[in-house]
Formats: structure tokens, C-alpha cells, sequence
């Protein structure tokens, strides 16, 4: 039989991966549909999906966190900026 806390463990550590394939799952779909436009096109309608999955209950602060240091570090100066400004925007909502 498993130890209780080796069970928790995976269970979240499932969830996580879950959640954050998720995310990048939205992301890519997004990316591909705006291919071809604007940087500030594409940033608009991730924010207004991601208002919209908060508002809803089905994106957390934690989940935000996450999709924030999986992008982050491939990103330049200017674009970690303005990833930065959008997470804080978020999760004030």
C-alpha cells in the first residue's frame, strides 16, 4: 500500500502538469489563430481569455504564476516587461 503523502504527492504534482499543459494548450492555440497580426493583438485576446477563465473560476492565481515562469525566461527585456504587467493585471481580478 502507498504512503498517504507519497499519494498526495503524484495527485497534485498531476494536477500541475495538467494545468499547465492547459495553459500552453490555450496559448498555442491563440498563437496559431493570430498568426500574421499584431504582438499587442495577441496579447489583448490571451488577457481577455484569461479575465474570462478567471472570472469563471477556471484559472487561479497559481495557475497564472505558473504560465508566468514557464514563458518568462524565453522572452526578451521589453517582453518579460509586459508579461510582467499583464500577470499583475490579472491577479487583481
Amino acid at each position: 500500500m502507498q504512503d498517504f503523502n507519497d499519494f498526495v504527492s503524484k495527485d497534485n504534482s498531476s494536477k500541475k502538469e495538467n494545468n499547465s499543459q492547459g495553459i500552453m494548450d490555450m496559448v498555442s492555440k491563440m498563437a496559431s489563430q493570430f498568426e500574421g497580426k499584431s504582438q499587442s493583438e495577441l496579447i489583448k485576446a490571451i488577457f481577455d481569455e484569461a479575465k474570462k477563465r478567471k472570472a469563471n473560476g477556471t484559472l487561479s492565481n497559481g495557475e497564472i504564476d505558473g504560465f508566468y515562469n514557464m514563458l518568462y525566461p524565453m522572452l526578451d527585456g521589453q517582453k518579460q516587461r509586459i508579461l510582467s504587467k499583464i500577470i499583475a493585471d490579472l491577479k487583481k481580478i
